[in-house]
């Protein structure tokens, strides 16, 4: 179907799992956060959600970070403009965002229309049709399948009790028009997705009666019955009594009739309770008329079968305990299920041992183990018909007797554990096909099962992921393993072996035997020759355990593009990664990898530490890269290197001229032609985010174009060195800039470009002059100020004399230090660099400031001002004013000052400054005038403000903001103080 102006129509659905579709074909979802935040903005219905809101719902465990929050905003942008063809959906609204799709798009919003429409019109016939027009809008429960916090929106809670009350409505009309086949399908899944609503219960019987369905009537009565007596421990409401007493009422239809000769079941209870047995246990006793009376007695046996507990289990108290309250909690009914997944190696079998022997003695009719080897090295996992086998024959059944189908054996596997308290553990289990046959019969049973993958397709599974324990409780297995004496004499060491294991309880496990067996060696033996990486997962090895194999059986599962991507995420030094940098390393579309990625995840292959970002553990990441040198080739490992490095240029060029757009010669440096897009950074917000979030990593990305690509790997080098430099420099990120520049100036001596010489100089020296170095900035500044002079280029020559004279007004050398800002600016005029002129003239006029020249220090910031005006560029302004605002509050003018502060705020603002670090020089500034003028509360508001920001940047600590929040006259923080 197409729309007026011939788009093809889109559909969003959230009542179900979540699916768009376009033109009736289905669109493929993005990655699980951008269908998150999708879902919550659908679920908002064209209403604004503020940022913190957006968070909470988006992320499990909420990061508190907007700046995430943003990123994936823009990735829901890009996803709806290429796959949906919407190009500004997504509004920013001030603090929040808003999805706007037009009227009739959202599944959500049909359905309550119809619902309206139904409520409100006068014919039946036609509220019948639009009440079954709302209910057929469902495909199951909101937003199936999704996490449980997601789960939990208030909206997703509205939608199903308006479906519960549009169910109800439904079938009083049918029942009315005599039309109950009409809804019964609909009113029936809702009665089963809400179980305990007893009055939509009652109508549902009530629809079964009137659609000649009674015997299936007495039977669902009967089973809501027993679920409301053992789940609410309540008897029927008189509204469902009633529903059941007119159906005993009714005649049976002519093919539910008993056969002439057989007297009528009467209205009375007792013939009510044959019927219902029959129609109830007829599939139950269909399994007990197979099985042998023997085997019902030998099954009273009990049967104690779980393992030793481990004796040197450590810590999980949390694990322990919310097993223990899911698999015996009060009030429950049926069979409970509980699973455990995680890492191999990461400890889940000795986990649910302990927990089973912890709970044992709930389940008096026995504890059945089986390892169903589903990740076990050299091993196939076992068949599900074997497995119950095995079950069965703990239950007493013979060899003869139990059968070699799996569906008859899982039919005899429930009439033995009918009725019983039964705990069943299912270790090491491949996937949801092999254990759904492995669950007990009617009763208060309970099965704990471990597996490497999450196994979301058991519906009503208490879920647990096992992450790594903590260091301290590493230490102490390690030292409960190799004696507690032992130990003691070297704890520094026990440490590091501990780290070096990654925390994996399984290597601490490996190391700790390998130890035992070596009495000769200390601790520090071991920790020194775990220390090299090549090495580490060879040493790992106690007779036939090794870490390799339990990896090996994991690695085997995978698929070919999950097995590639897994290797190739191994060659970056980076400790984690985003899915940009992913899926240029597999040269992949940012989907696809995401969904590749998620695989991954649920695999336990890797580790989705934070949104949006991606990690291997260091003993995966050994593994992996040691699969990757045997089955990449060196071209093919090159190739996925370059891809990222390019990736990063373009990232770091488009941030370059975010930061400032008169720097976008930077982005000339290096290769002139970038292979691989970047992400767009469509503003300052999300550059800012990008930057706080590659900053530790981009050295390390360096470090791999430098040592791992022949080449061009250099000149890679110094392209991003150069165009990430600013950007890191406006966030006051000094210490990655200095890793930058250094491996940058080691870059440039293997191209040899001059040019690349000058730079990589100039900025080694910029930096150190930032960092308090200024004798070794005076160095390198001095040999990048020859070589550009050496080029001709009077642009780099302008600069480092400006650079030259910040470092010698670092010494307090006033006069040498106006003397090369004037050098600077002659320059500037030059050349007719009517933007650097303003930018050198505030820093000549901070100078000034310094050496107390207020009025000339004046003069220069105005000067700076009116030529950055007349360039009619916002960039920077604030910056400026605020140097204005100062000098003035220095000269005894603090009025004037506030005035100039709060207009350097509204320039910060309009540049998209919000957040850096010059507004919170700024908030600072505003808070010295308002002391000035004697408002103190004013200026503890300012303060507070500029130390959130600062604290929000890393550049002061938890303890200095919390001095700036709670001194009457806290100290000027060494950063501000130092730039003003």
């Amino acid at each position: 179907m197409l729309l007026d102006h011939g788009e093809p129509t889109l559909d969003f659905r959230v009542l179900g799992p979540l699916q768009i579709l376009k033109a009736d074909r289905e669109v493929p979802l993005p990655g699980q956060y951008v269908r998150r935040l999708l879902a919550v903005l659908l679920l908002a219905a064209g209403t604004p959600v503020v940022e913190e809101r957006l968070v909470h719902h988006v992320w499990e465990a909420a990061p508190h970070d907007v700046r995430t929050l943003r990123t994936t905003v823009s990735r829901l942008r890009w996803w709806l403009r290429e796959e949906a063809g919407l190009a500004q959906a997504v509004k920013h609204t001030g603090t929040g965002y808003v999805l706007q799709v037009a009227p009739g798009q959202v599944d959500a919003e049909r359905f309550l229309r119809r619902c309206r429409l139904a409520a409100r019109g006068p014919d039946s016939d036609g509220g019948l049709e639009s009440i079954v027009g709302a209910l057929g809008e469902w495909r199951g429960a909101v937003l199936e399948g999704a996490p449980g916090r997601l789960r939990e929106h208030p909206a997703v809670q509205r939608l199903e009790r308006a479906r519960v009350a549009c169910a109800s409505k439904a079938a009083d009309l049918a029942l009315e028009l005599g039309r109950p086949e009409a809804v019964l399908p609909y009113v029936r899944d809702v009665a089963a997705a809400a179980p305990y609503d007893e009055p939509l219960q009652a109508r549902f019987i009530r629809l079964l009666g009137g659609s000649g369905r009674r015997a299936e009537g007495l039977r669902h009565f009967e089973k809501v019955r027993r679920t409301i007596a053992d789940e609410l421990g309540v008897d029927p409401s008189s509204e469902l009594r009633a529903a059941h007493t007119l159906l005993l009422g009714d005649p049976p239809p002519a093919h539910e009739r008993e056969p002439a000769g057989h007297e009528r079941a009467g209205h009375d209870a007792a013939s009510h309770e044959r019927a219902s047995h029959e129609a109830a246990g007829h599939e139950a006793a269909g399994h007990e008329a197979r099985t042998p009376d023997r085997a019902a007695t030998a099954a009273r046996r009990v049967a104690a079968e779980l393992p030793m507990d481990v004796a040197t289990f450590t810590g999980r108290t949390r694990e322990v305990g919310r097993l223990c309250e899911a698999l015996t909690a009060p009030g429950r009914g049926g069979t409970v299920i509980a699973s455990i997944s995680g890492a191999s190696g990461v400890g889940k079998s000795a986990l649910a041992i302990h927990v089973a022997h912890r709970i044992a003695e709930r389940y008096p009719d026995g504890q059945l183990y089986i390892n169903l080897l589903g990740s076990t090295p050299n091993a196939a996992p076992l068949a599900p018909a074997a497995a119950l086998g095995r079950l069965l024959r703990s239950l007493g059944m013979d060899d003869q007797s139990v059968s070699v189908e799996a569906e008859e054996g899982a039919g005899q596997l429930r009439s033995l554990t009918a009725g019983k308290r039964l705990l069943i553990v299912l270790d090491n289990a491949l996937d949801a096909a092999q254990v759904r046959g492995l669950f007990p019969g009617g009763g208060s049973s309970a099965v704990l099962l471990t597996s490497r993958k999450v196994l979301m397709e058991l519906d009503g599974a208490t879920h647990l992921r096992l992450d790594l324990p903590s260091e301290p409780d590493c230490v102490s297995l390690f030292s409960r393993l190799i004696g507690h004496e032992r130990a003691r004499a070297d704890m520094a060491a026990v440490e590091a072996v501990v780290r070096l294991c990654g925390h994996l309880p399984l290597a601490v496990c490996i190391a700790a035997a390998r130890l035992n067996a070596r009495p000769t060696w200390i601790v520090r033996t071991l920790a020194d020759r775990l220390a090299t990486d090549r090495d580490r997962l060879a040493e790992l090895r106690a007779g036939d355990r090794t870490i390799q194999a339990s990896f090996a059986v994991g690695f085997k599962e995978l698929d070919a593009e999950q097995a590639r991507l897994f290797r190739l995420l191994s060659l970056l030094a980076n400790p984690d990664v985003g899915v940009g940098v992913a899926a240029a390393l597999g040269g992949m579309t940012e989907r696809r990898t995401e969904d590749l990625l998620d695989d991954l995840v649920d695999l336990h292959m890797v580790e989705n530490h934070a949104p949006g970002r991606y990690r291997l553990h260091d003993l995966l990441r050994q593994f992996a890269f040691d699969r990757a040198q045997e089955e990449e080739t060196p071209r093919d490992r090159a190739d996925a290197l370059r891809r990222v490095l390019h990736w990063y240029l373009a990232t770091a060029r488009t941030a370059c001229v975010r930061a400032n757009p008169d720097a976008a010669w930077r982005t000339e440096i290096g290769p002139r032609d970038v292979r691989r897009q970047g992400m767009p950074l469509d503003d300052w917000q999300q550059t800012q985010a990008w930057v706080a979030e590659e900053a530790t990593t981009l050295p390390l990305v360096l470090r791999n174009a430098i040592e791992e690509l022949d080449g061009d790997g250099a000149s890679l080098a110094v392209g991003l060195a150069a165009a990430a430099y600013l950007p890191l420099g406006y966030q006051r990120r000094w210490k990655e800039q200095l890793a930058l520049t250094e491996l940058a100036l080691e870059a440039a001596a293997r191209t040899g470009d001059p040019l690349h010489h000058a730079l990589a100089h100039g900025d080694l020296g910029d930096v150190q002059s930032q960092l308090g170095q200024p004798d070794e900035a005076i160095a390198h500044l001095t040999e990048s100020l020859e070589a550009y002079r050496g080029l001709g280029h009077l642009r780099g020559e302008s600069s480092q004399l400006d650079r030259l004279a910040g470092a010698y007004g670092v010494l307090g050398r006033f006069d040498e230090s106006i003397r090369y800002y004037q050098q600077a600016l002659a320059l500037d005029r030059r050349q007719g660099d009517r933007f650097n002129q303003g930018i050198t003239l505030s820093n000549l006029g901070l100078t000034y400031q310094k050496a107390g020249h207020f009025d000339e220090a004046i003069r220069a910031h105005g000067e700076a001002i009116a030529i950055l005006r007349e360039t009619d560029s916002s960039f920077g302004l604030g910056s400026l004013l605020g140097n204005l605002a100062e000098a003035q509050r220095l000269r005894g003018q603090p009025e004037q000052a506030l005035v100039l502060y709060e207009e350097a705020l509204r320039a910060d603002g309009d540049a998209e400054r919000s957040g850096t670090y010059d507004e919170a020089e700024h908030w600072w500034g505003l808070s010295r005038c308002y002391d000035d003028l004697g408002r103190p509360e004013r200026a503890r508001e300012c303060r507070r403000t500029s130390g959130a920001i600062l604290h929000d940047l890393g550049l002061i600590g938890a303890e200095e903001r919390r001095r700036i929040d709670t001194q009457e006259a806290p100290p000027t923080p060494e950063i501000i103080r130092r730039n003003t």
